[in-house]
């Protein structure tokens, strides 16, 4: 039984129990999974609920798969004057569909049926930072709702908690990487110049780190998430021109053929007593090279520049330098500035001990 017709036996099902649906969110094929939650309003005890199912597993008995819990009229009533008072960010239709039209799975959908209206929001994978006056509507959904979709609740609300972590793919497939053909997956001009930038070897850094491929290709970040067990490829690239193109497939390439470029690596400190005392806040970062004086790092989805006055200050340190590449462009830039004295103190100081 598909998803669409699951979903017209769930809104059966409630009319004939007498529940109103105020508010749903309806999640197709995210990471091949489906729910469906939603405020419901039952006329016979006169209170709120919210309503979970999952619809994997759902089958024409839905009874067994519907999972209820009550909600305090106070936070039903705020949000619904949340969702009132937005109306103007959400009026046009086009306000409303923020779908990417490279991916057909990862699709988000939200009804709303408040003050004797009814509208429809679209999305794919994140809400996105417009519809900010959903925040506390989902959050609220989610937390009435089974642990087992707590981290699809953060995947959803990424753009709008500011996470770094956050990846706005360009495109999407089922597909097996290491089995497959991806070149079915590209137009013949992206193969044709993707081949030639791994041949001409400008996929410059590669590395599998907490679960994704991040590469450098031809100064563009690209990032590829591919999930084995259930043949989902997400793909991402900084180029503005690029959803499916020559970026991605070197990248690609390179991954089937077993290559691995290992980015550099630095921590960052608040201060720099926090080296000393192995405490404060550090943040690590995959470095890929220097420019303009500044170190080359990856911040989510895009390219941070941190000024190398951050060495002198004590607040940087290359955590991962095998060739001591890195430490050796550092040392360049830092003698066109600094006297030899002042150079070699800084780089005594720019290796050592490491917060765990």
């Amino acid at each position: 039984m598909g998803v669409e017709k699951k979903l017209l036996l769930i809104r059966k099902y409630l009319r004939k129990k007498k529940e109103k649906v105020v508010i749903e969110l309806i999640v197709k094929n995210y990471n091949q999974t489906n729910f469906y939650i939603a405020l419901i309003f039952n006329s016979k005890i006169e209170k709120f609920k919210v309503l979970f199912i999952p619809l994997d597993i759902m089958d024409n008995n839905i009874d067994d798969y519907a999972c209820y819990q009550f909600i305090n009229i106070s936070m039903v009533n705020y949000i619904l004057d949340s969702i009132s008072n937005s109306k103007d960010l959400y009026i046009s239709d086009k306000s409303r569909d923020k779908t990417n039209k490279n991916i057909d799975s990862y699709y988000v959908e939200i009804n709303t049926h408040v003050g004797g209206e009814d509208y429809k929001f679209k999305t794919t994978q994140y809400i996105p930072k417009d519809w900010m006056f959903m925040y506390e509507v989902i959050v609220l959904l989610f937390e009435h709702a089974p642990n087992i979709v707590s981290e699809l609740s953060m995947e959803l609300l990424a753009v709008l908690n500011n996470s770094a972590e956050m990846i706005d793919y360009k495109a999407s497939f089922v597909f097996d990487l290491f089995h497959g053909d991806f070149d079915t997956l590209f137009t013949e001009d992206s193969i044709v110049a993707g081949s030639k930038i791994y041949e001409d070897e400008d996929v410059e850094f590669l590395e599998f780190v907490n679960g994704k491929y991040f590469a450098i290709v031809r100064g563009h970040i690209v990032i590829i998430e591919y999930n084995d067990n259930k043949k989902i490829l997400n793909l991402y690239c900084d180029c503005s021109c690029c959803v499916c193109g020559s970026h991605i497939y070197a990248a690609l390439k390179a991954i089937v053929n077993d290559k691995k470029y290992d980015f550099f690596k630095i921590v960052v400190a608040e201060n720099s007593s926090d080296f000393v005392e192995n405490s404060g806040s550090f943040k690590y970062y995959l470095c890929y090279g220097l420019t303009n004086d500044c170190f080359r790092v990856i911040h989510g989805t895009e390219e941070r520049l941190l000024p190398l006055s951050m060495v002198y200050d004590g607040l940087i340190k290359i955590c991962y330098d095998p060739d001591l590449m890195l430490e050796k462009k550092v040392r360049k830039q830092l003698n066109e500035i600094y006297k030899p004295d002042e150079v070699n103190k800084i780089m005594s100081n720019i290796r050592g001990k490491f917060p765990n």
